[in-house]
Formats: structure tokens, C-alpha cells, sequence
């Protein structure tokens, strides 16, 4: 059995070797397998990044992350767009020099070595289901290369067997999914980025104090990573309220908050009297 270090170590050497065939393939004259190649690249790099970063938001704070280490996954993430945003350029402009030139050779071995490739990547795939949460994690980050795989296999075939420029097509038909894969990607930290929260963690805040009989005065709330908040709140106390009442009710709702809703919030009370 293997442990779970070994089993994702194997997984990604596996994805090296077949990313390697596919390069191979685009030496065969393959415009797609080219794509395919420089995004299997990507993939392992930003996976690794990825990884990094998961174990990296797992850590404790500390004297320099006092808020704790959580927002490394939004730091990954960036790097994660920036990785294949570099290889998205870098296909475009190899597919814009081949334009001059469409009707090119792409050799019979090219859609072979893709089938090749593709396989091991199955098989890493298979491995690192086996490497414990991370594994699996680079697992699932690689596992759209065997769809790009199979498109690639069709399209450098065709392109072997009738048309150069159906293996032309193929190259980007990969490389505007990279495009939109990038494109997706950034929207999904846009939030975490803005400071945004949702409308309606504040309304439940508000009705969970109001249940108690604590009237909320302000609420502020900003996302540091998806499902997890942080903020801050003023409310109004009642004048059946002593302090040591107060501080319990109030600690209680904040638990609640935590628990329910994960949110971190901070709360600041003022007696209701104290209202002009």
C-alpha cells in the first residue's frame, strides 16, 4: 500500500512523463497536441501552486498573519490565473505565426503519442486518489487534461488523415477553453478581492440578536475566502441588561454566528439608553 506522500509523488512524475509524449506529439506537427502540451505544463506548475497554497492556509497564526494564513488560497489562486494566462499568450501567438502556413504535415504518430500521454495521465489521476486530501485535490486539478486529451487525439488524427486544418481548429478550440478556464477563474476571486459579502448573512445576523432582544445599530462583513467571513457589529442593548448578562447573551449569539454561519465577527455593545 502506498502512503499517501509516495502515491502523489508518483502522480506527479506520471503527469510529467505524460505530458512529455504530448510534446512529443506536437513535434510530430500538431498544432493541438502543441496546446495540449503547454496546458498539461500549466496544469502540473498550478497544481503544485495550488497544493502549496492549500498547505499554506492550514497554517496557525503567527506574529506576522494574525488573522491566520487562510487568504494564501486567494494568493495561490492569483498565481494559479497568472501561470496559464502566461501559457494562454504563448499558444496564441504560436497559432497566430501558423496561420501564414495552414496547410502543414501532421505525422500519424503524432495522435498516438497523445493516446500515450493521455493514459498516463489516467493512471496518474487514478494514483493520486490515493494521496489523501491533497492528492485528491491534484487530482481533480488535472483531471480536465484527459478531455482535452481526447480532443486533441480526434482532432491531430483528422488532421493526419484529411486536414491539417482540422488539427488547426482543434489547437483552438483548446486553447479559447484555456481562455475561458482563466476567465472564470479571476471572476471567482473577484469577491474574496472586493471585500464583498452577502445581503443575506446580514439579515440572519440581525434576526439572530433581534431573537435575544438585541437590536443591531451597524454590521460590517467583507469575505476573506468562499463561505468564510469576518466583521464586525454594534448593537443595543436593552436596560434589563447588566454587563455580566450582556457579555453572556452577547458571547452566545457570536458562538452561534461562528458555528452557523462561519463567520468571525467582532461585536461591540452599547446600552440603549445611550441612543440620542
Amino acid at each position: 500500500m502506498l502512503s499517501e506522500a509516495l502515491a502523489l509523488l508518483i502522480a506527479v512524475a506520471l503527469s510529467v512523463v505524460g505530458t512529455v509524449f504530448k510534446f512529443i506529439a506536437w513535434l510530430g506537427g500538431s498544432m493541438a497536441a502543441l496546446v495540449d502540451a503547454a496546458t498539461c505544463f500549466a496544469s502540473i506548475v498550478a497544481g503544485l501552486v495550488a497544493l502549496w497554497a492549500f498547505s499554506k492556509s492550514r497554517e496557525p497564526p503567527d506574529t506576522e498573519h494574525l488573522y491566520g494564513h487562510e487568504r494564501y488560497v486567494v494568493y495561490g489562486g492569483i498565481l494559479v490565473i497568472a501561470i496559464y494566462s502566461v501559457v494562454l499568450g504563448m499558444v496564441v501567438d504560436r497559432l497566430l505565426y501558423r496561420v501564414i502556413d495552414l496547410e502543414y504535415s501532421v505525422s500519424i504518430s503524432a495522435p498516438i503519442y497523445v493516446a500515450i500521454g493521455t493514459a498516463i495521465y489516467l493512471i496518474a489521476i487514478a494514483i493520486a486518489r490515493h494521496g489523501g486530501l491533497v492528492g485528491r485535490t491534484y487530482a481533480t486539478f488535472i483531471s480536465s487534461e484527459v478531455l482535452e486529451g481526447v480532443v486533441t487525439i480526434c482532432a491531430s488524427l483528422a488532421g493526419s488523415l484529411l486536414s491539417s486544418l482540422i488539427d488547426y481548429v482543434g489547437g483552438w478550440v483548446l486553447t479559447t477553453y484555456l481562455a475561458y478556464e482563466v476567465f472564470h477563474e479571476l471572476r471567482g476571486y473577484e469577491k474574496s478581492l472586493t471585500d464583498w459579502s452577502e445581503p443575506r448573512l446580514v439579515k440572519e445576523i440581525e434576526e439572530m440578536f433581534r431573537s435575544v432582544g438585541i437590536e443591531v445599530k451597524s454590521i460590517r462583513l467583507r469575505m476573506v475566502v468562499p463561505h468564510r467571513y469576518v466583521g464586525d457589529a454594534v448593537v443595543m442593548v436593552g436596560r434589563d441588561y447588566d454587563i455580566e448578562k450582556a457579555h453572556e447573551v452577547v458571547d452566545d449569539v457570536v458562538r452561534r454566528i461562528r458555528s452557523r454561519l462561519g463567520i468571525d465577527i467582532t461585536v461591540h455593545y452599547e446600552p440603549q439608553s445611550s441612543r440620542g
